[in-house]
């Protein structure tokens, strides 16, 4: 397509411009066996809870305060009760004065945090021969995490939440770049999509909103009672009729108590937020769809890879990962155990700040490890110092040691793997690269089709490496013969392989694949909406826009508020020549999020083949303002300021445009068009 049916012949050259693609959506980023004794799903799980039903509702923590003040008021001042909140000045753990811009290499952009009274901002800018050629502020709208470790930041358009470029890290005392932010060629800027498995685990049950990516009705401020206990709508009805349970003789089932759960139900509560990799959910679930006391395994698995064992490499959120490998914990799991199994509550009260239960944690110890009084120096140690009394650090300081986290920069946490510290050889140390295999930590012996679901999710959200998508085929054509074999074993199975087919190949690139199961004659595409755009994706790849289009409208059937769906739509009928629809699309896309500069991106290119060169300009003005990136943006409005003679406005962009990309001809040939009509050599 070409500008040149709406220009003057004279300046037909510099129709080329317009000849670059419309930009393409990028996807974003969205665990062998743990030898976890409580992995797996036993036979029973005990009788229905209340807030399993359909019915149960979630009422918030400040309706559990009136019969449970002591727990509250514990809990509120505890690192869950305050992992998010509104964004001011007085909840923010950060220093907000004197800051020193955050210089992001990759894309040269400078990012300074700051405050306004106690309103909190992100101001993102670019400095260019001592001027300023960007800028972008953004409000902070909600903190993340109590400040334990870090306060990460959550700005929010109509609804749509994403991560803000910069992080507090309390233990160094500092701000930087937000994690995953930080890697050469990995800055998200304002584009990182807050999901619904992100929230699920960094607060409160939210109102999500079905059909989007990352857009909520609501959020709760902070991890609450409900996300151990289940929904508590039931339990308060009966409460308020008088229906009251002894629980010191018989458990209530109209609320779940973690504690008098089964040790592997009890285990699943906490392994659901604090056991993360790639998260692979079963039958249909989404992350906000499981319930305490159920069991975590028949929702969802995680995996991650497993490298030679190491002191010093885990992620953060692996503490049962860890905790299982100890002896402590190994030995209390076995049949013939004296002990009662361990699990997470047996060291922590959830209720509390994890500062006031260190003492909790050295009792714990001591139950096993006893002697003659209640002292360090009492406990089965041979280090020096405690058998001589003179030490009087805690337990876990020695045998838990404080170590760094793979993911998350400039952090100290406690490593839950119990045991007597060793050193580490270099050699040892830089093996930690070596993949040995993809571990399992929620059911021990997943099905295959998961497993390469896990591969999968791997590589889209942690990782690039081809391998991954290898071992993903593997485990899929084993699931595929097993199916094959017994087509009628699992309820669903075909659908979901179809699926994992169908993302697999998506992944490797290999569009024709997907062409072509997708128009076999008895082809039953999966329900979901991500099966939809990957086909699309697949007749997009060879300018088939009429075929791209009847997928990616099923796609935006399914997920309405899914802006990068959306987009994707406007961008196939635009290429199909279906100019006041996609015009539609685009509209509504812009409306649901001003902000999404690919959108409006697209918008213009779509205002640019309808001939209105003025809302085309005013598209790619704001696409820029957002991002001064983005080539084809800036590359249509140098096509339209030279076609309405403002020759040296355009020269600037053209500039920067070779710079940038020094091979393309058709900028060299648009700078020899401006220098011809007089502008200064």
């Amino acid at each position: 397509m070409s500008l040149t049916r709406s220009i003057s012949p004279a300046l037909r050259i510099v129709g080329i411009l317009a000849l670059v693609l419309l930009l393409p959506v990028v996807m974003l980023t969205g665990c062998g066996d743990s030898g976890d004794p409580a992995s797996g799903q036993p036979a029973s799980f005990g009788p229905e809870y209340a807030g399993w039903s359909a019915e149960a509702q979630y009422v918030g923590i400040e309706a559990c305060q009136s019969c449970h003040a002591p727990q509250y008021d514990d809990f509120i001042r505890s690192q869950m009760g305050r992992s998010w909140r509104h964004a001011a000045r007085s909840e923010s753990n950060a220093n907000w004065d004197n800051i020193t811009p955050l210089y992001s290499a990759y894309d040269d952009m400078y990012y300074e945090p700051y405050a306004r009274g106690e309103d909190l901002f992100v101001k993102e800018y670019r400095i260019v021969s001592g001027d300023t050629t960007h800028l972008r502020v953004e409000q902070i709208d909600f903190i993340v995490g109590s400040g334990h470790h870090t306060n990460s930041h959550i700005y929010a358009e109509n609804g749509y939440f994403y991560q803000v470029p910069v992080t507090w890290y309390a233990q160094d005392a500092k701000w930087g770049l937000a994690p995953k932010f930080q890697k050469l060629g990995n800055n998200y800027r304002f584009g990182r999509v807050i999901t619904d498995e992100c929230m699920a685990c960094h607060n409160g049950q939210p109102t999500f909103v079905p059909g989007s990516e990352n857009r909520f009705e609501d959020v709760p401020l902070g991890i609450n009672c409900e996300k151990c206990h289940g929904p508590g709508s039931v339990h308060i009805e009966e409460k308020q009729a008088g229906i009251i349970v002894d629980i010191t003789k018989e458990i209530d089932y109209s609320i779940v108590n973690p504690a008098k759960l089964s040790a592997e139900r009890e285990m699943d509560v906490c392994q659901r937020c604090h056991m993360q990799g790639a998260s692979v959910f079963e039958g249909g679930d989404t992350p906000l769809d499981w319930r305490p006391g159920q069991p975590l395994a028949a929702h969802q698995n995680v995996f991650w890879p497993r490298q030679p064992d190491s002191l010093t490499h885990f992620i953060m959120a692996s503490h049962p990962d860890r905790l299982a490998q100890s002896a402590c914990f190994k030995d209390s799991w076995k049949e013939d155990s004296a002990a009662e199994p361990m699990t997470c509550l047996t060291c922590h009260d959830p209720h509390k700040p994890i500062e006031e239960t260190r003492e909790q944690v050295n009792a714990t110890c001591q139950n096993c490890h006893s002697g003659q009084a209640d002292t360090i120096s009492a406990l089965m140690c041979t280090d020096p110092t405690v058998v001589a009394g003179t030490n009087t650090a805690t337990c876990a300081s020695c045998h838990m040691p404080q170590a760094g986290s793979t993911d998350i920069p400039y952090i100290r946490i406690t490593d839950h793997f119990i045991r007597v510290p060793e050193r580490l050889t270099p050699e040892e140390v830089e093996d930690q690269t070596r993949f040995i295999r993809m571990a399992s930590f929620m059911d021990r012996d997943p099905h295959p089709r998961q497993r390469a679901d896990g591969f999968l999710t791997y590589y889209e959200q942690f990782t690039d490496r081809p391998g991954m998508l290898d071992s993903a085929a593997v485990y899929l054509a084993r699931a595929q013969a097993a199916y094959n074999e017994a087509p009628s074993a699992v309820d669903g199975e075909e659908e979901r392989l179809r699926a994992s087919w169908i993302r697999l190949w998506h992944l490797s690139e290999d569009h024709a694949a997907v062409r072509r199961v997708s128009q076999q004659a008895d082809f039953k595409a999966p329900s979901d909406a991500w099966s939809y755009y990957r086909i699309g994706e697949s007749f997009a790849a060879i300018n088939d826009y009429a075929r791209a289009v009847r997928w990616y409208e099923q796609a935006v059937a399914l997920g309405p508020d899914h802006l990068r769906f959306m987009d994707k739509l406007g961008v196939a009928l635009t290429q199909a020549g279906r100019l006041q629809e996609a015009s539609d699309v685009f509209d509504r896309l812009v409306l649901a999020n001003p902000k999404f500069e690919t959108g409006l991106n697209n918008r213009g290119f779509m205002h640019l083949l309808i001939g209105d060169l003025e809302a085309a300009e005013q598209d790619f003005r704001s696409a820029l303002a957002l991002s001064p990136d983005l080539e084809q943006s800036e590359a249509n409005l140098a096509s339209i300021l030279m076609n309405t003679g403002r020759v040296s406005e355009a020269r600037p962009m053209v500039e920067k445009l070779i710079e940038r990309f020094p091979a393309n001809p058709e900028y060299r040939q648009a700078l020899d068009f401006i220098r011809q009509q007089g502008d200064s050599p």
